[in-house]
């Protein structure tokens, strides 16, 4: 046990923490690029097979109107 605490507190040098930080980034960055392609491709999926594609581009169709019609209103274009 008292090695592995000696090990842990031993000094490590610049060069290796950058090399080790560097791997660390790359590793996390990896992980979470293919995380996300494999949630998204399985939300796909399983929105797919419920037919919920068209409802959610109606549903942002929707706010994209919605925002268009506010911005009409709001800010009137007249003609020139």
């Amino acid at each position: 046990m008292r090695k592995v605490i000696e090990k842990i507190h031993e000094p490590i040098s610049k060069r290796e923490l950058a090399k080790r930080g560097f791997y660390s980034g790359v590793g996390w960055a990896f992980g979470a690029t293919f995380g996300f392609a494999l949630v998204s491709t399985i939300l796909v999926v399983i929105l797919r097979q419920f037919g919920g594609i068209p409802l959610i581009g109606s549903f942002f169709a929707n706010i994209v109107e919605a925002t268009l019609k506010q911005l009409t209103t709001r800010t009137p274009i007249f003609p020139q």
